[in-house]
């Protein structure tokens, strides 16, 4: 039995690397039964600007959230979008000041 301090979450990509029209699997384990959750991605473009994008989402009850299966409830996407991390990515404010 795990205790309080030793209950980390726990992310998943799998595959680790791929090109960026190939689907990918994102899972978040060892949350709480309804955890409320964002997950955030970052990107630095080969110009050295920075791109975000993110999901809100709640885990189920086994305290596991999968991209694939599970509806982003707000953020830069909604809805069960595997790939939403990749197109809904928008400049940081104020990393790209020509916009």
């Amino acid at each position: 039995m795990s205790t309080e301090s030793e209950m980390r979450p726990l992310l998943s990509v799998q595959p680790s690397r791929g090109l960026v029209d190939e689907k990918f699997q994102i899972i978040i384990k060892n949350l709480w039964p309804k955890q409320e959750v964002t997950l955030h991605a970052l990107h630095r473009s080969e110009d050295k600007d920075f791109w975000e994008a993110f999901g809100h989402y709640i885990s189920d009850e086994q305290g596991t959230v999968s991209v694939d299966r599970d509806k982003s409830l707000g953020g830069t996407y909604e809805g069960t979008e595997q790939m939403g991390l990749l197109w809904s990515l928008r400049p940081v404010p104020g990393s790209r000041t020509y916009l």
